[in-house]
């Protein structure tokens, strides 16, 4: 959806029309879903938390001024509530669902056994990384969005971004190799 045609609709909502505001929710509820899920790594609490992040973006409309597109307002705000849900479940165990990585050289039980020992390396991974380095490594890698797309849900700015998204893709790398180490040590 075009900048003018959101602020059309935003216009029309706050003058009384506000069953428009459902075009938003079909329109952004995918994206919206999907930086939820890249901080939170589980699918029930990503949607509910997608859920709330619609029910606030329409109460706070009246405060969107028009400085971005609503859609970053709108990625920012369920950014920001997925960080919110992690400060209060923290300690909780972290799922990562649907995590598919192809290999044709080995059979079909041996490639099971293999994403699963791989998921839960990873999830252990993740537990160990702050929940904005984890929806920033999971943002980039598994969701593909540019880091200049990253940084506009962040509020960081570009160069810090991609530090970061060195910083801790190396980290993840010292931690896992310090699993491997401990499994097979």
């Amino acid at each position: 959806m075009k900048k003018e045609e959101e602020l059309s609709l935003i216009k029309r909502i706050r003058d009384g029309e506000e069953s428009l505001f459902n075009r938003f929710v079909i329109e952004y509820s995918p994206r919206v879903l999907s930086v939820v899920r890249g901080v939170l790594c589980n699918r029930e609490d990503a949607e509910e938390i997608a859920q709330d992040v619609f029910v606030k973006a329409y109460f706070s409309l009246k405060g969107f001024r028009g400085d971005c597109s609503f859609s970053t307002w709108l990625y920012r705000i369920a950014y920001n509530m997925a960080i919110s849900k992690v400060r209060q479940k923290r300690g909780n165990f972290i799922q990562i669902d649907n995590l598919s990585i192809p290999d044709e050289r080995i059979s079909t039980a041996e490639k099971v056994d293999e994403q699963e020992n791989m998921e839960k390396q990873l999830c252990m991974v993740l537990e160990e990384i702050s929940p904005s380095d984890r929806f920033m490594i999971m943002s980039f890698y598994i969701h593909q969005r540019s880091v200049a797309e990253i940084a506009e849900i962040t509020g960081m700015s570009e160069s810090n971004v991609k530090v970061r998204l060195h910083r801790t893709k190396k980290r993840m790398g010292t931690i896992l190799k310090g699993k491997m180490e401990v499994s097979y040590g």
